[in-house]
């Protein structure tokens, strides 16, 4: 296989663990009362326990610069609350009060709060095609949080909350440190953020520590940790690294469309012809946008 080649399947690899991963936490919350915050801590310890030891010895020079400069602490910081913390822990609460391919298309509308956030930040009003992007984003959450009657909400109001304050921390982890990546690289970033996220976690009482009691909880447990979180996250960087960002961005597509797949032919899941146009939507939204923010840089 050639070294592009590779990086398509490690990519692709990763965005199928990943669905499965979401599909993993719905079959835990199915069977058990385990904190979503515990499920977080568990994987914020296992990547720092990876990632970490990666990324100092790859470091040139002072491995610790990045917590001495106010500046870059402050970033760092941030990111591990909000781009790490957050993040997960309100993607996860999303599929506890709904189920895995709500959750997940939710918060892959992210890039839908990038472009109106730059917006802002760069001052400018945004093209036809974004605007139309937009408008197909929400009204694809719109029907899948409703199934089309404007009556009602079809999903829990938790859902939805956390589904969509999900995929505005998923933006501001995707703007954030993107200066800090440039200087220190991703690994170093993901390393650090691991550790002081899990540290947070720990020291500040918010995690409650959970005994895992069942083999079937367990294999859940170890599934999220190490398929759905180490192992996703080495194969994405590692393609990233070979196919580049934007064809990575448009093949991640493929985690919302594992988790719709396997919700309704393994688990029987019940989806509503508005459900398939929501979600139809808020991907065909993220997919035309970046691949028109791709264009726009090669311009």
């Amino acid at each position: 296989m050639s070294y592009k080649g590779k990086g398509y399947a490690m990519v692709i690899t990763a965005a199928v663990l990943w669905g499965c991963g979401g599909i993993a936490a719905q079959e835990l919350y199915k069977i058990s009362e385990i904190p979503s915050l515990f499920v977080v801590f568990l994987r914020m310890t296992a990547m720092a326990v990876v990632f970490l030891p990666v990324s100092v010895i790859r470091k040139k020079g002072d491995p610790f610069e990045g917590l001495k400069n106010k500046k870059d602490l402050i970033t760092l910081l941030l990111f591990a609350v909000i781009g790490s913390t957050y993040v997960q822990y309100s993607y996860y609460e999303a599929i506890r009060y709904s189920n895995a391919a709500t959750g997940t298309v939710l918060q892959y509308a992210a890039p839908i709060f990038v472009l109106i956030a730059m917006a802002f930040i760069n001052r400018r009003l945004p093209k036809l095609i974004e605007i139309l992007c937009v408008a197909m984003a929400v009204t694809g959450i719109f029907l899948i949080s409703t199934h089309g009657s404007i009556e009602s909400l079809a999903i829990s109001p938790k859902a939805v909350f956390f589904g969509i304050t999900s995929a505005m921390a998923y933006a501001f982890y995707s703007i954030e440190p993107v200066e800090f990546i440039k200087k220190y690289g991703s690994l170093y970033l993901l390393g650090f953020s691991s550790l002081v996220s899990a540290c947070l976690l720990l020291l500040s009482g918010l995690v409650d520590m959970y005994v895992i009691q069942t083999p079937r909880e367990l294999f859940y447990v170890l599934f999220i940790v190490i398929f759905g979180t180490v192992c996703t996250f080495s194969l994405f960087l590692a393609g990233l690294a070979r196919i580049g960002s934007t064809t990575a961005t448009v093949l991640s597509a493929l985690e919302p469309l594992v988790s719709t797949l396997l919700s309704v032919f393994l688990f029987s899941i019940a989806f509503t012809r508005a459900d398939g146009i929501g979600i139809f939507l808020v991907m065909a939204a993220v997919l035309l946008l970046t691949l028109c923010g791709a264009k726009d840089k090669k311009m």
